[in-house]
């Protein structure tokens, strides 16, 4: 009966041990190794509550994101709404990741008021923009993409915060002036 009790806790213990092993663990770093060793890609608590600058390389759900420029439009074909201009957002963004990767239009969206409402591009503003205007790509491992936004923000707005949303929550964090 002994020998018995001893095989079961022998059991048990196995199974708890291999459960902990095969347990995401975290780096020093905040980063999520799986147990084949290698890191998941995904925005820490330290990473959403960063805020990058102009020219800020932000890393978040296996993507580097960079805001290389924000300029003033100064011709269009459409006119922004009253009370309103044009800015043109560009973004570089390379796949880190070992997977593709794809990003929208929808996913940058930049803060309007101090409740955190956002807003998202004009779409049919007739801006030319250097890169030029996307609606979405798919990016494979290892490649850089660059593109534009047109957004139509208020005039008096001078700084700007802008998200970048993954599965409609805020991944990354970026603030600049117009």
């Amino acid at each position: 009966m002994k020998k018995k009790w001893v095989g079961i806790l022998s059991m048990i213990l196995g199974s708890f041990l291999l459960i902990l092993s095969c347990a995401p663990k975290e780096s020093p770093t905040g980063e999520v190794a799986p147990p084949s060793g290698g890191l998941v890609e995904g925005p820490t608590e330290e990473t959403k509550e960063k805020i990058y600058g102009l020219g800020e390389v932000a890393i978040g759900e296996g993507l580097e994101i960079t805001i290389t420029k924000a300029e003033k439009a100064s011709e269009w074909i459409n006119g922004p709404k009253e009370g309103r201009e044009y800015v043109v957002v560009s973004f570089r963004v390379k796949n880190i990741s070992g997977e593709e990767q794809s990003i929208g239009a929808s996913d940058f969206q930049y803060v309007v008021n101090d409740t955190g409402s956002r807003e998202a591009y004009e779409r049919t503003t007739g801006v030319q923009a250097d890169p030029d205007t996307f609606g979405g790509e798919t990016i494979l491992p290892g490649e850089t993409f660059e593109g534009s936004l047109v957004y139509g923000m208020p005039i008096e707005m001078r700084d700007i915060e802008m998200h970048y949303l993954k599965s409609y929550q805020t991944a990354l964090r970026f603030a600049f002036e117009k």
